[in-house]
């Protein structure tokens, strides 16, 4: 199926902007020599530039143009609940930050989803962009009576979802809920921004078909360098 043209104006000026063509507070092409461009009318450019005035990468302002907001990349709300997945749910860098295996109930994330005294790796890790600009701080806690040899790979590049779909686990579901949080003086280091600015915070819970909890995790989600959006394909 061809890409709506919005689209492809909107990925567009999304590449562009990611690989440093338009920086934060620069100017985008006017409206005209987009339709020039691409070949089209004035609606599918409108459209493009509103989608991406909601995400809050661009700001429209009448005489002034359509100005670089936020470099932040898209993702979509969607892949990082996905219990199918085969591949990472972020595209980006992963430096790990920390890993201690210990009991469950020495992390606060795994003390009510473990059973006491279950050895368990939590693991810490920065989400970064090509540019090196930091994305997400994510933890998980894994159960290692269920994946007992997940700490043999390498931690710097693991998606655990895909990982535990390709030991054939038998994920059920993955479990997410949203709420905005703010960050401690340790974890505002990591992601370069202030204690007083809050974060949207995913917390997921993977269960296999036996309804054991494999892991339990945190994503907190840089506010200005990466945008949560729903994006459903219509197959009809």
């Amino acid at each position: 199926m061809a890409t709506a043209k919005h689209s492809e104006i909107r990925e567009w000026i999304e590449s562009e902007i990611h690989r440093g063509t338009y920086e934060v507070g620069a100017k985008l092409p006017t409206e005209q020599e987009l339709m020039d461009q691409f070949a089209v009318s004035r609606n599918p450019v409108q459209k493009a530039m509103n989608a991406l005035v909601e995400t809050g990468m661009v700001t429209r302002k009448r005489g002034a143009g359509t100005i670089v907001a936020s470099v932040g990349l898209r993702s979509n709300l969607l892949r990082l609940m996905d219990p199918t997945l085969t591949g990472p749910e972020v595209h980006g860098e992963h430096r790990v930050i920390d890993l201690t295996v210990a009991s469950a109930e020495n992390f606060g994330l795994s003390r009510n989803a473990f059973a006491s005294g279950t050895p368990t790796a939590h693991l810490t890790r920065l989400k970064t962009s090509a540019e090196g600009r930091p994305l997400a701080l994510e933890r998980c806690a894994i159960d290692l009576l269920l994946a007992p040899n997940v700490l043999s790979q390498d931690l710097a590049s693991l998606t655990t979802i895909a990982y535990y779909n390709s030991i054939k686990l038998g994920i059920r579901r993955a479990n997410t809920s949203l709420s905005a949080v703010h960050l401690n003086e340790q974890d505002v280091e990591h992601m370069e921004i202030s204690t007083s600015i809050p974060v949207i915070r995913q917390h997921r819970t993977v269960t296999l078909s036996s309804e054991a909890v494999v892991e339990v995790a945190e994503f907190l989600i840089h506010p200005h360098n990466m945008t949560l959006e729903v994006s459903q394909i219509d197959n009809s």
